[in-house]
Parts: C-alpha cells; structure tokens; sequence
C-alpha cells in the first residue's frame, strides 16, 4: 500500500506536490500552495522600497513638490514658444494661405522682390551682396520655413547687412516675399557660393 497522499480524486500526487496541498476541503475542491512567481514579489518589495525613497524626497529632503515642477516645465515650454513666436513674428499660416487664395501672390511677390530685395540677391536671388536663396543652405534662419523666412525678414540681421523690413513693408508685401523666396528655395541656380548651413526638409 502506498503511502503518498491523494487528493480528493484519489490522484496520487509527487512528492512536491504532496508538500504544497493544503489540509481544507471545500465540497471536494483541494487547492496547492503554490508560492508567488519571483518576478511578483521582486516587484512588490521594489514598490516599497519606491514608496518610501518617494516620500523622503518630496516631505522630508525638501525637494520641490509637483506642482512646483509643473510651473517650473512649463515656464521653459513657454519660454520656447515666445522664442518661437519672435522667430516667425506670429506669422499665420491660415492668414497667409488666404491671401495667397485671394490674390495674384505670383505678380505681387515678383513685385515685392524685384523693388526690394533684388539688389542684394540678383533678380533671380542666386546672389550678391546677400547669399544665394535657391541653394539649400541658409544663412540666418534654422529651418527653411514660411514661418522662419518671415519672421526673419521682418526683423533682419543688421550685422549680416539685412535691414528690418517691418517698419518699410506691409504685411502682404512681407507675404508676398516669402511667397517669392520659397519659390526660389531648391531651385539651385549657379550663382554665389552657398552660405550657412545646409538645411533640407
């Protein structure tokens, strides 16, 4: 006669099984004692550990609460968007697409070019005094943008000998260049060496 125990089946269990079957019966229904996977208790004793380095940090060693983190990000995401918005002059993109829609921007930014900027960058802007606009390089925005392109010829870089254009033109003549400038952009015409750095979208 064997000495193993059974379960309530009479099904004869190992020896480790034999040593995990818990002693109560329910209607029938024995259960094992398994132990809890490692991984579940690593996690469990590492969220206690977390709990406590959590509440050191932020009751005791005096680190900033939440919410005065929250104030702190956000003032550097503003801080980036009001460098964004005097980069591109709140130049909008709905606005100036109506406006394109609305008249004939080709003849107007041909115009606008040719009176204003022509004489720095040729009549076909490969070039002079100012850099070539139909390379892929560029001197004094970071992306080669409507946005970019505007908000820089509004406020120009007099060091770089461009003058600010937005006490001498109109928002529509300003509209009406970038409309020219990013028409010349990628055409690469020969003309004067390519200044600044490489910029390709």
């Amino acid at each position: 006669m064997s000495d193993k125990k059974t379960d309530a089946d009479n099904v004869i269990l190992n020896e480790e099984e034999h040593d995990l079957l818990l002693d109560h019966n329910y209607d029938g229904i024995e259960e094992f004692n398994y132990p809890l996977p490692g991984w579940w208790t690593a996690t469990f004793i590492a969220g206690f550990i977390f709990c406590f380095i959590y509440i050191y940090f932020y009751n005791v060693a005096d680190a900033p609460s939440l919410n005065q983190e929250y104030r702190e990000e956000m003032a550097k995401v503003n801080a980036v968007l009001e460098e964004q918005r005097k980069l591109t002059g709140n130049f909008d993109l709905q606005e100036y697409n109506a406006w394109v829609a609305a008249n004939d921007s080709e003849a107007m930014a041909n115009e606008v070019f040719q009176d204003n900027c022509a004489s720095c960058h040729l009549e076909d802007g490969t070039g002079d005094i100012g850099p070539n606009l139909t390379d892929d390089y560029w001197l004094n925005v970071k992306e080669a943008s409507h946005g970019a392109i505007y908000g820089f010829i509004r406020v120009g870089n007099e060091d770089n000998g461009m003058p600010a254009w937005q006490d001498l033109l109109s928002k529509e003549e300003l509209f009406a260049a970038v409309t020219f400038v990013m028409k010349l952009k990628g055409t690469h015409k020969p003309g004067k060496e390519p200044q600044g750095e490489k910029i390709i979208d």
